[in-house]
């Protein structure tokens, strides 16, 4: 059975987004979704992809454009 916030994060993963990005929306703290995010991944309920290149190292391009994001440029 799960809870009204893990049917939230349901709703909000029929497209595909970020653990923050939910967290933000769902106005929850990043931790607490983390762990319900992990227990749903658990249970089948969602699939959390990691985000990074063919090596697993952070996608350049993206880091860059959070940065520019971030600076407010």
């Amino acid at each position: 059975m799960l809870t009204p916030e893990q049917r939230a994060i349901c709703e909000l993963c029929m497209e595909l987004k970020s653990v923050a990005e939910i967290s933000a929306l769902l106005h929850m703290p990043l931790g607490v979704t983390r762990v319900l995010l992990g227990d749903m991944a658990d249970g089948g309920f969602v699939s959390v992809q990691q985000p990074g290149n063919a090596e697993g190292r952070p996608d350049v391009t993206l880091l860059e454009r959070v940065l520019v994001g971030l600076r407010g440029i």
